[in-house]
C-alpha cells in the first residue's frame, strides 16, 4: 500500500541519517554465533544444550522473512558476564532438518532447556506474540511458563527518570553513575528524523509511542544499530 510504501521510505531515510552522523554499534559482549538448521552438528547441538542447563538468563528476538512475512530466524543469546564468551543462536527455521532426524530432536531439546519454567527471557518486544507463528515447525510449543522480561517498556520509563534527573542538575553537579550514558545533542538541520533528547524522550513518554531499539541505542550510546539488512527484500 502507499502507506507502507511511504512508511519503509521514511525508515530507509532514518538509516541514511544515522548511518551518516554516528559510529556503528560495538557490542559490549563477547559472542560467537551458532547458525540452527539442518547442518547442524550433533556436537554443537550437546554443547549449547548442556551450557543452557546451566544459565537461567536469556535475550530473543525475531525476524520474518521481509517480502512474505513469513516466519524466518529466532535469535537467542546467552546472557553471561561481559567477559565471557556468549553463544547467539540463529535458528534458521525455513531450513531445520526433517522432524524425524536425530538432528531435529536435538533441537527440540534445546528449546527446551531454554524455555524451561525458571528461565528469565529479556525481550524488547511482546515476544510470546511474536513466537506464536513459530510453532508451526515444531521446536517448541506454547505456551510458554518462563519468566518473561518486557525490556522496551522498562526502557521507556527508566529513561524518563534518568533525563529528568539529568537535566535537573547543575553541569558541574551531575552524579557520576548518569556518566556511562551519552546523551545526543541531535543535529538540528533534520528535526524529523533525529530529534533533541528532551524533545524525544516527551514525544514517546507522552504519546504512548513506543521506543524502537534503534533508537534506544542511538539516544543511550550515540551509536548506530543498522537495521538495512532488515529493509531489504
Amino acid at each position: 500500500s502507499i502507506r507502507n510504501k511511504r512508511r519503509c521510505e521514511n525508515q530507509l531515510d532514518k538509516e541514511l541519517t544515522y548511518e551518516s552522523s554516528l559510529p556503528p554499534y560495538e557490542p559490549v559482549h563477547k559472542y560467537r554465533i551458532y547458525f540452527l538448521h539442518e547442518l547442524t552438528s550433533l556436537e554443537d547441538s550437546n554443547h549449547l544444550i548442556n551450557l543452557s542447563q546451566h544459565r537461567k538468563c536469556f535475550a530473543i528476538d525475531t525476524e520474518s522473512n521481509y517480502g512474505s512475512n513469513d516466519p524466518a530466524l529466532i535469535q537467542i543469546l546467552y546472557i553471561q558476564p561481559p567477559d565471557v564468551e556468549s553463544p547467539m543462536l540463529l535458528v534458521e527455521v525455513q531450513f531445520l532438518p526433517a522432524t524425524s532426524s536425530f538432528t531435529f530432536i536435538k533441537i527440540q531439546q534445546l528449546f527446551q532447556s531454554i524455555f524451561r519454567n525458571d528461565s528469565h527471557l529479556f525481550t524488547w518486544s511482546d515476544i510470546r506474540r511474536e513466537l506464536h507463528p513459530f510453532t508451526i515447525y515444531d521446536i517448541f510449543s506454547m505456551p510458554l511458563y518462563s519468566y518473561f522480561h518486557h525490556v522496551q517498556g522498562q526502557f521507556k520509563s527508566w529513561f524518563n527518570q534518568w533525563i529528568k534527573k539529568y537535566y535537573s542538575l547543575p553541569a558541574d553537579h551531575i552524579d557520576k553513575d548518569l556518566n556511562d550514558i551519552i546523551i545526543i545533542d541531535a543535529p538540528t538541520h533534520d528535526p524529523t528524523l533525529l530529534l533533541p533528547t528532551q524533545l524525544m524522550n516527551n514525544k514517546k513518554f507522552y504519546s504512548g509511542e513506543t521506543w524502537s531499539l534503534q533508537d534506544a541505542v542511538v539516544y543511550t550510546f550515540g551509536q548506530y544499530l543498522s537495521k538495512r539488512e532488515t529493509l531489504r527484500r
